[in-house]
């Protein structure tokens, strides 16, 4: 069932328009990614569902009530959007996560039990009497996210909420979202460029381009042909081509599979063929530590740092394993290890962060 139907809509800026006739179902409950360029309108398609832009032309219905300009607070009310830079009131985490409560007039015994149940979910339990504003990125990501979290919101909006996240807070995050929207029927919309996240975390995926909905359909559907559609113009890092054997399977749903690559080399994965594969290994995935992990990844690999590259706030190291692995760890990260070249490291990955196309 549609909690938000978008029909030929437009919405933009200063007479610029930056939506161009969109038209989108979503439904209650789901998750969808919006992918795509910058400029392309993904950030206006979340201001406009969150009632924060008002449209120029076409219909914007919440549950089965035209939203115009003199009803457009129910918008307000029942959608939160998150941006990708966090702000934050110069105060405690608790103060910034109960203050959206506070103003809605909530009990305060209930108020003091939803900060608390928001912070254990969004692994801040013990972080409510620190600054918000001298939390790492991550952790102030987090509150960003606790903050809306916590006035249980119908749409839940996200402008890339994976972007420059460490490892542990990205993980933290999509586990929240796969959460509200399970538990709680929460509808997530997420903008982003990560296209794995996409393809992970989402039910369904829209390509924005140009202001219009390109191609909207089931995350993998979607992903395979945006995935194809790119590689031809754009360098991917830990592609690799394999011959897949399955370990165990289901047919409708993928099983677990057996890669053998190159010089003998074999990974563990997830996905719904065998035979001549290709397959991807997210950078942001990669898991660099000094010792071997104890975890249950399936993939746990012993190689030689070959290079280490700064790119934007992250750095990208190239792992000699048998093949060349890129990872992307945070600068903290980094230091904390310190790697050089040539130092030995572990990588480690889960079969499910292997895509196999």
């Amino acid at each position: 069932m549609a909690i938000i139907e978008l029909v030929d809509l437009r919405a933009g800026y200063d007479g610029q328009l930056a939506l161009k006739g969109v038209n989108l179902e979503i439904d209650q409950g789901e998750i969808l990614s919006l992918i795509g360029p910058n400029g392309a309108g993904k950030t206006t398609l979340l201001k406009t569902i969150g009632g924060l832009i008002s449209p120029s032309s076409g219909s914007l219905v919440f549950r089965d009530t035209d939203i115009t300009d003199t009803n457009r607070e129910i918008l307000r009310e029942n959608a939160t959007l998150v941006f990708q830079n966090p702000v934050h009131f110069g105060t405690t985490v608790y103060k910034n996560v109960a203050y959206g409560l506070r103003i809605r007039g909530v009990d305060e015994s209930d108020v003091d039990k939803r900060v608390k149940e928001t912070l254990e979910l969004l692994g801040l339990s013990g972080f409510e009497s620190r600054n918000a504003r001298k939390l790492s990125g991550g952790e102030q990501r987090r509150v960003s996210l606790a903050r809306a979290v916590a006035i249980d919101s119908s749409i839940l909006l996200l402008d890339e909420p994976g972007a420059d996240l460490d490892l542990e807070s990205k993980r933290i995050v999509e586990e929240t979202l796969r959460s509200l929207s399970k538990d709680r029927g929460t509808t997530v919309v997420m903008a982003t460029h990560d296209m794995f996240q996409a393809k992970t975390l989402a039910s369904r995926i829209a390509t924005v381009q140009d202001g219009q909905i390109e191609r909207i359909g089931r995350a993998s559907t979607v992903f395979r042909l945006e995935l194809e559609s790119r590689i031809g113009d754009h360098p991917v890092l830990n592609r690799f081509r394999a011959q897949a054997v399955w370990i165990e399977s289901d047919w409708t749903k993928g099983g677990h599979l057996r890669l053998r690559l190159e010089g003998g080399l074999t990974l563990e994965a997830t996905g719904h063929r065998d035979g001549d594969v290709t397959i991807i290994i997210p950078p942001e995935d990669i898991i660099i530590s000094r010792q071997a992990v104890l975890s249950s990844a399936r993939n746990s690999l012993k190689g030689s740092v070959i290079n280490i590259e700064a790119s934007n706030s992250s750095v990208l190291l190239t792992v000699d394993v048998g093949i060349e692995l890129v990872a992307q760890i945070t600068e903290d990260s980094l230091k904390r290890l310190k790697i050089e070249k040539g130092d030995e490291v572990f990588v480690t990955f889960k079969a499910s962060s292997v895509t196999v196309y």
